[in-house]
């Protein structure tokens, strides 16, 4: 990073406010804080800071340092926990690092503010505004969400321990004594759009440390789709259909029974018929339902809506307003995302180019009006991938992959392999760019998150998202794609720039476990609770401490792990079978502890 003023004000713009601002600009009369910090220039040719006899960062390589500090702080995170609390902030290397490993949000406490001062004059740490917030005054630390992780850097510590173990007290009381993770039961539709979106819901509960199962219907797509082949009379298929869906009610409640799981999250089209949600509602089992579709044409919304827990819309008004005048006052805003484990940038091989690379193309369905559209970009050498193209139509010499359906992980492979990606709504009603279209899809969020450039057609909602023009490029109809993708294909850098730009906003706002960490809160006020607790949870240190007074060889060994603020089992085992040697009594009753918890901390 280089020093430029503009960075500094926009720094300022997104971070600067109250008291924060008023220290920040105010540096010239600080007199707290120790020596004043020192930029000095490092062997790698980076600038370093120094303060005093201390060294904020490496002298010889402070990036690669906050790389390393970065990736033990990722790696010895363990499960379930909210956010990272940063003690120090120095110039900042180490969190710029750790910001780029981990979706979860950031408090730095930096106390001399004439650190953040350098610092923000050098890092563009308003990129991740929304992630990422600022501290200076350690009794801030009382107003952290409850569980976040406590990340010393050793360094600043030095400058200032009385501050910084005064944050680390008040964020270490602030956390529940134990941190309990839900049991989820997430319930896709047998196939369809919303499939991924449920893979990606899944994992994100994984990640988040929560005990997530996938009922996964996909294998009775088959049999599905073969009801409408059994006949014509639509009477009888009607009846087939009721059937088939009585089944898998029948499945699903098994499985509920079964897993008795403290929430269900069931994504639209989820084979979960009404009676089966009145069942549900009647047992007290709390049912998510995110309704990734569009309320003016997929209908049956005002039917499932009254019966669920809570219910997730990706459109604002007027559905919003109009379940309100319905007296659905339990429903949510929560707009689609992309999975970083699935979407992100890749090095493809020449083979991966050769199937999946062209200069300009197009994921997804053959709807109405992508057929009307994209037929008259076909001399662009426009690739087309996805189903439900009509082979006798001559659009489908433009089809690879035969028209048949790519794996997410296949799909972020054409994004990576495209130079221009179209991204086109669809609409069974228009023959182009749908004027009122609202809501955002998956496609947006994933090209982004590939670091791959797109050209996207208008959504009311895209603005709130992304910034136009400087992530997206937006077109309104047929000839503004053409000029688009005629602009970009000479423009590599500028590709480049904005795709950087959005995988950045992505990371930052618009990840599955951004979503959940945000739906679950909502869910939680709706009384949704974990009915046991699980070791995966995190212990504040000092809180075991206080109950190991009697016992002064426990004490001893958890005054070792002070420093993490708070723990879990794998926490507690890891450094045990690290070192190796003789154990002590107290390290071999939490090694039996975890052998007993079957290996899962």
């Amino acid at each position: 990073m280089t020093a430029d003023g503009s960075i500094f004000r926009k720094n300022v713009q997104a971070f600067g406010e109250g008291t924060l601002l008023n220290r920040v600009l105010s540096v010239s009369t600080f007199s707290g804080g120790g020596p004043a910090p020192e930029l000095v220039t490092a062997r790698s040719g980076e600038i370093s800071m120094k303060a005093g006899n201390v060294s904020l960062h490496s002298l010889y390589d402070p990036v690669r340092e906050g790389e390393r500090w970065a990736e033990e702080a990722v790696h010895s995170e363990g499960l379930g926990h909210p956010g990272y609390a940063v003690m120090g902030l120095g110039l900042g290397y180490h969190v710029w690092s750790l910001l780029g490993k981990t979706t979860l949000p950031v408090t730095v406490l930096e106390t001399d503010p004439r650190r953040i001062t350098l610092s923000w004059d050098r890092f563009e740490w308003f990129r991740y505004k929304g992630r990422l917030r600022f501290m200076c005054d350690p009794l801030e630390g009382k107003n952290l969400v409850p569980g976040y992780r406590i990340v010393p850097h050793a360094p600043s510590e030095q400058m200032d321990r009385t501050g910084y173990e005064r944050f680390r007290r008040l964020v270490s009381e602030s956390m529940p004594v134990l941190r309990m993770s839900l049991k989820v039961l997430v319930i896709p539709p047998v196939y369809g759009g919303s499939y991924p979106v449920a893979l990606g819901v899944y994992r994100s509960l994984k990640r988040l440390g929560h005990r997530a199962e996938f009922l996964d219907t996909s294998p009775f797509e088959g049999a599905l789709r073969s009801i409408g082949a059994q006949t014509s009379v639509d009477l009888h298929k009607m009846q087939l259909r009721g059937l088939f869906q009585g089944f898998l009610d029948e499945l699903v409640l098994a499985r509920v029974i079964h897993e008795k799981p403290d929430l269900v999250i069931a994504l639209a089209q989820a084979p979960v018929s009404v009676a089966l949600l009145a069942k549900l509602r009647s047992q007290g089992v709390p049912v998510g339902y995110w309704f990734v579709e569009d309320f003016r044409l997929a209908t049956y919304w005002e039917h499932v809506a009254p019966l669920v827990t809570d219910f997730a819309v990706i459109q604002r008004d007027p559905f919003l307003s109009i379940l309100s005048e319905r007296k659905i006052s339990h429903a949510t805003y929560l707009p689609l995302a992309a999975d970083p484990e699935i979407f992100r940038p890749l090095s493809l091989d020449e083979a991966d180019f050769k199937r999946f690379g062209a200069k300009v193309s197009f994921m997804g369905a053959g709807y109405y009006n992508r057929h009307h559209f994209l037929k008259n970009l076909v001399d662009f050498d426009l690739a087309i991938f996805g189903t439900e193209w009509n082979p006798r139509d001559r659009l489908f010499r433009s089809v690879r992959e035969g028209g048949f359906r790519l794996s997410p992980e296949e799909t972020a492979k054409v994004f990576n392999a495209t130079s221009v990606n179209i991204n086109l709504h669809s609409s069974v009603y228009h023959r182009g760019v749908n004027p009122e279209g609202d809501f955002v899809n998956p496609r947006t969020f994933e090209i982004a998150a590939c670091g791959a450039f797109q050209v996207v057609d208008q959504r009311r909602l895209l603005p709130e998202l992304f910034t136009v023009g400087n992530e997206m490029a937006v077109y309104e109809n047929e000839s503004g794609c053409r000029k688009l993708v005629s602009h970009y294909l000479a423009r590599e850098s500028e590709r480049l720039e904005m795709s950087s730009n959005a995988r950045e906003r992505v990371l930052r706002e618009h990840t599955y476990d951004i979503r959940m960490e945000s739906w679950l809160a909502v869910l939680s006020q709706r009384g949704v609770r974990a009915s046991q607790p699980s070791l995966s949870g995190r212990w504040p240190v000092s809180g075991l401490i206080e109950e190991a007074g009697d016992d002064p060889g426990l004490v001893r060994f958890l005054e070792n792990y002070r420093g993490l603020g708070a723990v879990n089992l794998d926490d507690l085992v890891r450094p045990i079978v690290a070192g190796g040697g003789e154990i002590s009594p107290e390290a071999a009753t939490f090694l039996l502890m975890k052998e007993l918890s079957g290996g899962n901390g």
